[in-house]
């Protein structure tokens, strides 16, 4: 899907952030989207919607574009890129349902976890096929609890990832 470039209102993304990174994003995100649906069974059950996933993407660079003008900052750091990125996949729904199925209510949620947790643990060093202890799946059920029924802003999310690693960290 290049049709990014079509929408007016997103052409300074094209040029703030040069090297086809908007679309590799785009391109790399859809393809795990899509092997996790596989991997879950359901992709007869759902489908992506191209024009929320594709927003959800402008709406992440958008925010990180403004990010880096209003902090004058040059590389946004990793709490970023997951919290916003997160954030905005959660808020744009691309996984919609057309035929309903045990959890089909809150699929959006467990896939953003499937997509986004293996990305920062990877960031922490932590191997996100080998889980210690039970500290992994109680901080899985609380993100996943968060998402379903708190309130939660990119900020929130930005501070949850950087706790994360924190405590890892400390704990290594």
């Amino acid at each position: 899907m290049n049709n990014f470039d079509k929408d007016e209102r997103y052409q300074f993304l094209l040029n703030y952030f040069p090297d086809n990174i908007i679309f590799i994003r785009f391109r790399t995100l859809l393809s795990d989207t899509i092997t996790i649906l596989k991997k879950l069974g359901i992709t007869d059950k759902v489908r992506i919607d191209l024009e929320s996933f594709k927003m959800m993407i402008l709406d992440y660079f958008t925010d990180i574009a403004r990010l880096k003008d209003f902090q004058n900052i040059e590389h946004t750091n990793v709490q970023k890129i997951y919290g916003y990125m997160l954030y905005w996949f959660l808020r744009r729904h691309p996984i919609q349902i057309i035929q309903e199925f045990p959890s089909s209510f809150d699929i959006n949620e467990r896939v953003a976890i499937a997509l986004f947790l293996p990305r920062i643990l990877k960031e922490a060093g932590i191997d996100p096929h080998k889980p210690s202890g039970k500290t992994g799946p109680n901080f899985i059920n609380l993100l996943f609890y968060n998402m379903k029924y708190r309130h939660y802003t990119q900020q929130s999310l930005e501070l949850m990832i950087e706790a994360f690693l924190t405590g890892h960290h400390w704990g290594a």
